[in-house]
Parts: structure tokens; C-alpha cells; sequence
């Protein structure tokens, strides 16, 4: 999928509030140069760090996990990947939804807290790339902020690194009834946001 250029998108970062308009200055495959309409500095990105891209095409809005490439602060701009979408029209529960999340991981009992960042989730399972390595089949325990905090518990099933962080497939583990309904609610709400987000842009 190609984003042409002068299309409106949203752009969220987890070190963000909110959702960012954005334009699309050049595309090119699977890589988007994007600038933001407001001033970039509310973002505090680095190479490497999830994105999240969202656009409407032919009726459909569609939600697309990106990895940031680059940024260039003069101009305003971010250089991501699409690295997958999805359509917020998909609801199934099971698929992973894109998400820029900022996250802590511990360990069993342990106080100290790693840094991780959620890139796409689902009812049973998420993506996160963190600094730090953990081992294979290490059960974590995570909070995801998100305007409240979500606690989730997950065991590593997959482990790959590329040149910034650790890549994490992760299985989540309920252990209580209040937890997926929490999760599932959020989900939904992301998927509210970027339509309604979508549609104003374009009539504005």
C-alpha cells in the first residue's frame, strides 16, 4: 500500500497526548516522509521508536504500524516504515492492532522497571521493543500507560534485534475477568479516535 503525496494523515507517537495531523511529502514503497502541522518538538522521537500512520483511502480508514527511520526537525518532517495495517472496519479481536505505547516491564517480584514500547496489540497477544534483552519464555509483568494503566502479564515467545532495540512477540496471560474487558474497550476507543480524527481533518 502507497500513500500519495499531499495525503492527510494522523500521526501518533507515545510521547504524545494526542493524535497529530500530518501531511505526506513524498512516499516512496513501503517508506513515508511526513510533516506535521504542528510543531515537531511536542514529540520526543528517536530512531527506531513505534509509529503509528493513520489514513483514509477509498472510504476506509486504515491503521498502519510504522518504525521510525528518520526526522528532520527544520522541516518538520518524519521519515517512517510501514511495517503492516489494519482496517478499522476489522473486528476481530484476535488481530494486532498498531499502537505506540509507553510501557514498563518487570520481572516476577523485582522493583526495577524497564522501558518498553508497545507497537501492536491484540485480546491475546502484543508486540514491544525495549532497550533491554530479556530471555526466551520470561514471563513480564507490564504497565501500559495510556491515560490510566493498564497491567498486563505476558510470556516472551519470540526475540529477534535489529540495530536499535530488542523485538518482542508476547503472549498475555489473564488472570482476572476485569483486565480483557479494560483492554478490549481501549481498543475499541483507539479505533473511534482515528475515524473521528480522520473525517474532521478532511472536512477542515
Amino acid at each position: 500500500m502507497e500513500l500519495k503525496t499531499g495525503a492527510l494523515v494522523s500521526i501518533r507517537h507515545f510521547s504524545g497526548t494526542k493524535l497529530f495531523k500530518s501531511l505526506v511529502t513524498e512516499s516512496s514503497g513501503d517508506t513515508v516522509w511526513v510533516k506535521l502541522v504542528e510543531d515537531i518538538a511536542l514529540l520526543n522521537c528517536s530512531i527506531g521508536d513505534p509509529i503509528v500512520l493513520g489514513h483514509e483511502q477509498k472510504d476506509e480508514i486504515y491503521i498502519s504500524s510504522c518504525t521510525l527511520l528518520g526526522m528532520d526537525k527544520s522541516k518538520n518532517t518524519l521519515k517512517v516504515k510501514i511495517d503492516s495495517f489494519e482496517k478499522t472496519t476489522n473486528k476481530r479481536l484476535f488481530v494486532r492492532f498498531p499502537v505506540s505505547i509507553y510501557a514498563e516491564a518487570t520481572i516476577g517480584q523485582s522493583k526495577t522497571k524497564n522501558l518498553a514500547m508497545v507497537k501492536n496489540i491484540s485480546f491475546n497477544g502484543m508486540m514491544v521493543h525495549s532497550k533491554h534483552e530479556f530471555p526466551l519464555y520470561q514471563e513480564l509483568n507490564f504497565d501500559l500507560h495510556v491515560g490510566i494503566t493498564i497491567k498486563l502479564k505476558a510470556v516472551v515467545i519470540r526475540k529477534t534485534k535489529d540495530t536499535h532495540n530488542y523485538e518482542y512477540g508476547l503472549k498475555i496471560i489473564y488472570t482476572d475477568v476485569h483486565t480483557p474487558n479494560l483492554l478490549k474497550k481501549y481498543l475499541l476507543l483507539l479505533k473511534k479516535e482515528q475515524e473521528e480524527f480522520l473525517k474532521k481533518f478532511k472536512e477542515n
